[in-house]
């Protein structure tokens, strides 16, 4: 779906772009489409807080090696 949603994606306008007119992604959008909490308060202390967790990546190397 993303592959075909791409054809109609113009860098130009940041849009794509459809034979009745363009269309934009909101932020309602993006919320169904990943799951991103919207509604919590930035209390803006992300960058004095420590660190609690990591995550373990592997080395895969490119693109190919990862699909």
């Amino acid at each position: 779906m993303m592959i075909a949603a791409s054809y109609f994606w113009s860098d130009t306008f940041n849009a794509f772009i459809f034979g009745h007119r363009p269309a934009s992604p909101t932020l309602a959008d993006i919320v169904m489409l990943t799951g991103l909490d919207i509604t919590t308060t930035d209390d803006g202390g992300i960058f004095n807080r420590k660190i609690e967790y990591k995550v373990e990546t592997y080395n895969i190397g490119d693109w190919s090696g990862y699909v």
